[in-house]
């Protein structure tokens, strides 16, 4: 017994006719005949009775007609409350650091809905959570490696000296990475995706990083630039509603161009919500700093 077996069988209940039964379902007259005949094959019972040119339903038919009912109703139950849950859970979005700190929150706000619940970490971490199924869609700034994954870019970056505006540095149209190297630098910590690029860019420059903090939080690294402990190399977009007493200067022999990428695995569901999520993150623009 199916609920479609069911949904014909009280289809010719309600008509009186196999015939009108088909044609209220919009499928064969014999396909009707062969769901009655299945129906009565497995339970050993007869469920109408053909008198003259009528049929009737029997007191066995009685009975099932009432369990489909409940059965068909109780579907339909079903489908308004997990239809009711699907637009109040909220999404799962995880954000690599510099995501988190300076994109993920704007995107969010203008997300409709209930408000998303978010992961921030590296790359590598995120890209785990969503192998497992336990986020729904990702931005992120590192390469991600998994074949079980899409990864769209979608919003175009680029790493920029950033030093206090009293700085030497500040105010020229650009510093030699050589320049860059021999000053005190405040870095991402070593695992993250913008750590191991610059490591790879001194390493085959063949110059060795004067190296004076280590960290994963962006908007400490800002702080102790503007203390003057050091300058960064990081993203300009950590500048907005944050850049007082900084200057973001371009890196003047190297192009630290990168993309910001949207990730989801390849046999994920893209329902309503999480398909205007994926359109904000290729819709976004950032502001100046």
């Amino acid at each position: 017994m199916t609920l479609r077996a069911m949904e014909v069988f009280l289809a010719v209940v309600d008509t009186g006719s196999m015939r009108a039964a088909a044609e209220t379902l919009y499928i064969s007259q014999p396909s009707v005949s062969g769901v009655i005949a299945d129906l009565e094959k497995e339970y050993g019972v007869r469920l109408f009775e053909r008198l003259g040119k009528k049929l009737y339903i029997t007191p066995e038919g009685e009975t099932l007609a009432g369990y489909a009912r409940r059965m068909l109703s109780l579907r339909e139950e079903a489908d308004r409350r997990m239809g009711s849950l699907a637009d109040d859970t909220p999404l799962r979005i995880g954000a690599t650091v510099t995501v988190g700190a300076c994109v993920i929150g704007d995107l969010l706000r203008r997300l409709p809905g209930p408000p998303a619940r978010v992961l921030c970490n590296n790359t590598r971490v995120i890209e785990q959570q969503l192998l497992t199924n336990r986020l729904d869609a990702a931005l992120v700034e590192g390469r991600v490696r998994s074949r079980d994954l899409l990864a769209t870019p979608v919003i175009r970056d680029c790493l920029l000296l950033i030093c206090r505006q009293d700085s030497a540095f500040a105010g020229r149209a650009g510093v030699p990475l050589a320049e860059i190297a021999a000053a005190p630098l405040l870095l991402r910590e070593r695992g993250s995706d913008t750590r191991a690029a610059l490591d790879r860019v001194f390493e085959e420059r063949g110059l060795r990083a004067q190296v004076a903090w280590e960290c994963n939080n962006t908007q400490a690294i800002l702080n102790a630039v503007r203390q003057g402990f050091g300058v960064a190399l990081l993203s300009p977009c950590l500048l907005r509603g944050q850049g007082e007493g900084l200057a973001a200067v371009p890196v003047s022999d190297c192009d630290f161009t990168r993309w910001f990428s949207v990730a989801v695995h390849r046999d994920k569901f893209i329902g309503e919500r999480l398909r205007a999520f994926l359109d904000l993150c290729a819709q976004w623009q950032p502001e100046d700093p």
